[in-house]
């Protein structure tokens, strides 16, 4: 799988990146990757499907993912080196504690002290955060993000990793649930007022592109297709959303922070895989596995690293 990992490193670092130094760049242009090709379910993936569902992040197991409605954790949520005089951040909603692992990593190697400061369904951005099940507004969302952003602040981390799901919910300046170009627009501008602060906060502020996603649950579906992991597929134009990826990064841009696009460490093919090597990729539709994304700390440092050296003083 390292070989893998290094045939990507070659193109990633070249355009999966970019920074307030860069020229303005292109949209992001349309994935054209070679076709899966098909095989049964490895058997070291298979004996595992049926616990798929728990294989999360530890600040599940902890409580230190604030849930849904619920008051914000008061344990210390810190991890890795605690005595270390280097602390990075881990901020966002749940897509943001599925890289959890990757960065614990990062910091269990680094000898870093590592705060991870996430919230279900509470992405980072400064917006209302609607609750499309209950349809109220998540009132505790707001709190909890102005705390964690004063945390944030507090601690002055070296770095601050941030991301959030691109299938939020939110309301209009009239109280309506946006859509269309009023929903990016208002998205846009309470990233940038979020963004802004972190970097004000942080020596360096990694924003992580948004995943691809699954139409469906893969581990349902690879137990009932053991022998084809393509029924199990999802096509790159349901999985990627370019024009997302493209929004995230000039907004990264324009704010002064890192964007790293990890679409290609998780899907390569189309139809996207729903396994990479011996590893189930997603828990469920949107989330990856804890045991996956412990693979990505190899690229998500690797791709990062030679972007703060480029950037060294």
């Amino acid at each position: 799988m390292r070989k893998v990992w290094l045939l990507l490193f070659s193109s990633l670092l070249v355009i999966g990146f970019t920074n307030a130094s860069a020229d303005v760049a292109e949209p992001i242009a349309q994935y054209q990757f070679p076709a899966l090709i098909d095989q049964e379910v490895p058997e070291q993936v298979y004996s595992k499907i049926n616990v798929a569902a728990q294989d999360v992040p530890k600040p599940y197991t902890d409580r230190c993912h604030t849930q849904q409605n619920l008051t914000q954790s008061i344990a210390p949520c810190t991890y890795g080196n605690l005595k270390s005089k280097t602390t990075i951040v881990l901020f966002g909603d749940s897509h943001a504690l599925s890289w959890f692992p990757a960065i614990e990593r990062l910091a269990i190697a680094k000898k870093w002290r590592l705060l991870s400061l996430t919230m279900s369904s509470c992405w980072p951005a400064d917006i209302p955060a609607w609750n499309t099940t209950t349809r109220k507004i998540m009132t505790n969302c707001k709190i909890w993000r102005t705390g964690a952003i004063k945390r944030i602040g507090e601690e002055k981390p070296y770095l601050t990793f941030v991301a959030g799901t691109r299938g939020f919910a939110t309301l209009d300046a009239q109280g309506a649930v946006a859509s269309g170009d009023n929903r990016l627009q208002i998205w846009q501008s309470g990233m940038t007022r979020t963004l802004t602060l972190l970097t004000k906060y942080s020596d360096h502020v990694v924003y992580l592109g948004d995943t691809p996603i699954s139409q469906l649950v893969p581990a349902d579906c690879l137990e009932k297709n053991r022998d084809s992991i393509l029924a199990c597929a999802t096509p790159v134009a349901k999985a990627v959303s370019e024009d997302w990826l493209t929004s995230e990064r000039d907004l990264a841009q324009a704010s002064g922070a890192i964007w790293l696009n990890p679409t290609e460490w998780i899907c390569n093919t189309d139809p996207c895989s729903p396994i990479v090597a011996n590893f189930l990729i997603y828990r469920d539709g949107g989330h990856i596995t804890a045991s996956f994304s412990k693979t990505l700390e190899t690229p998500l440092w690797q791709t990062l690293s030679a972007i703060l050296a480029t950037s060294a003083p």
